[in-house]
């Protein structure tokens, strides 16, 4: 055998390996379905149902129904975010140029924050009575989260080489649930009563009491949001 020859087949053995290696598991596409889904219902189900809740419910126990609905979605939305830190491993994506793992991180780990920012705000509330700086802090926090997740979610479908469909599909939905959530905004401020509104705007159960009892039997359903 020529050593050209040898030299050659080398070269196809270590490039027919290097190739191997780079090539996703075979539950790889099964795994992007359901991290994109996963995701989708996190920041573009949940998280605005916790707000529409909120904005258009009154009822004992709102804040821990809204704050259940969005550790759930924060739930769902680490588990699809450990789905996606495991394809780009696989896939070698931690890269500088490509920004959709790198900001899913970057959200993820600023979500921390939200509750802590919603739980000080509601704490003050309930002491003082009177809405602070943290209520403003814990709701724009929260819609700027929300909206980075959502175009990191395009950036995604790019990443994946979804369907021009897919794509629309995704920008039709995720547009909708922003309408949705103008609208909602919109009615619950022009609705609530200046006289009686809680500590994000919601109009109170009951209206005002006046009482250091009514306080603190109202509290528990306009407590911290995000929204």
């Amino acid at each position: 055998m020529k050593l050209s020859t040898l030299f050659t087949s080398l070269a196809l053995c270590a490039l027919a390996r290097a190739q191997e290696e780079h090539r996703p598991p075979s539950d790889y596409h099964r795994v992007v379905i359901v991290h994109a889904s996963l995701m989708g219902i996190a920041f573009v189900l949940l998280m605005p149902l916790g707000v529409f809740l909120i904005r258009l419910t009154t009822f004992k126990g709102l804040i821990w129904a809204h704050a259940g609905i969005q550790l759930s979605a924060y739930l769902v939305a680490v588990t699809a975010f450990g789905l996606g830190a495991w394809m780009a491993t696989v896939t070698h994506q931690w890269t500088p140029s490509n920004g959709h793992p790198i900001i899913g991180t970057i959200v993820i780990a600023l979500l921390l924050l939200q509750p802590v920012l919603g739980y000080v705000h509601h704490a003050i509330y309930v002491r003082e009575r009177r809405r602070t700086v943290w209520i403003l802090g814990h709701v724009w926090y929260g819609r700027a989260l929300i909206l980075l997740a959502v175009i990191n979610g395009g950036l995604g479908l790019q990443l994946s080489g979804n369907t021009v469909k897919g794509e629309i599909a995704y920008g039709v939905i995720a547009g909708v649930m922003f309408v949705l959530y103008l609208a909602v905004l919109a009615v619950s401020y022009l609705r609530k009563d200046r006289s009686s509104v809680g500590e994000t705007g919601e109009k109170m159960v009951g209206g005002p009491k006046g009482g250091k009892g009514d306080g603190e039997m109202e509290k528990g359903a306009n407590g911290a949001v995000a929204g």
